[in-house]
C-alpha cells in the first residue's frame, strides 16, 4: 500500500492509484471493487458526526470522505495500487519507448507521437487545450512489480521497451501528481535497448 502525508490527503486522486482529478466527482464503472464503487457513489455526499470511522474521517474542523481506493490511518491518506484499485486490460504485449526521468516518466507506444505539453507563450484557453491533450496522451508505466535490469532504471534514458503489461481500461489522472491519462502496469519485461536514434529517442 503506498502512503501519503495527510497534507496531501485532499490529493489522493490525483497520486496515481485513482482514476480522477480533484474537481471532478468519480465514475463508479471505473472501479475494480464493489466496495471502491459504492465509496464513489458517495463522494459528493457530506459526512456526518456519525460517520466517521466509516468511510469518513476528521481533518481539524472538517469532516473528510474517504476517496475511492483509499483509508485514513495513522494521520495519513493509504491508497491502492492502481491495478487494485481500477479496472485494467487483459495481460498483452507493448513495445515503444520508455522515457524514465525523476517525476516525470511516460511511454510512447512504438509508432505514435504524443502531442507536445504547452509553452507559457499561448493565450490561457489555448494552453489549457494544449495541456489537456499532452496529459490525456501520456502514459505513465509501473514498473514495480518486475525488476528493471541494473543501470536502466532513472538512467535519464530513453530505452526502446517490450513487455506484458495491463493498461487501465479507463482514462483518467495517473502516476505523478495524476500528469498521465493512462498508466501501464509491467508485468514482465521482454527486452530493454539502447534507443538507435530515431525520432522520438531525444
Amino acid at each position: 500500500m503506498a502512503r501519503y502525508p495527510l497534507l496531501t490527503a485532499f490529493a489522493v486522486a490525483a497520486l496515481g492509484s485513482a482514476a480522477v482529478a480533484q474537481d471532478e466527482l468519480p465514475d463508479p464503472k471505473v472501479y475494480a471493487r464493489a466496495e471502491d464503487r459504492a465509496r464513489a457513489r458517495l463522494c459528493g455526499v457530506p459526512c456526518s458526526e456519525a460517520d466517521v470511522g466509516r468511510g469518513c474521517y476528521r481533518m481539524g474542523e472538517r469532516l473528510v470522505r474517504e476517496a475511492p481506493c483509499s483509508t485514513y490511518r495513522d494521520g495519513a491518506i493509504h491508497g491502492l495500487a492502481t491495478a487494485k484499485c481500477v479496472k485494467m486490460t487483459r495481460p498483452q504485449r507493448f513495445r515503444g519507448i520508455w522515457a524514465d526521468h525523476f517525476k516525470a516518466q511516460a511511454f510512447i507506444s512504438a509508432g505514435s507521437t504524443p502531442p507536445p505539453w504547452p509553452n507559457g507563450k499561448l493565450p490561457p484557453a489555448e494552453w489549457r487545450a494544449q495541456y489537456d491533450r499532452a496529459r490525456a496522451a501520456t502514459i505513465w508505466l509501473d514498473v514495480d512489480r518486475d525488476k528493471v535490469p541494473v543501470g536502466w532504471h532513472r538512467a535519464e534514458q530513453r530505452p526502446v521497451i517490450d513487455f506484458i503489461g495491463r493498461k487501465t481500461r479507463y482514462p483518467g489522472h495517473y502516476g505523478h501528481l495524476g500528469m498521465a491519462g493512462h498508466e501501464i502496469v509491467v508485468d514482465r519485461i521482454l527486452s530493454l535497448e539502447k534507443c538507435p536514434g530515431a525520432a522520438g529517442c531525444d
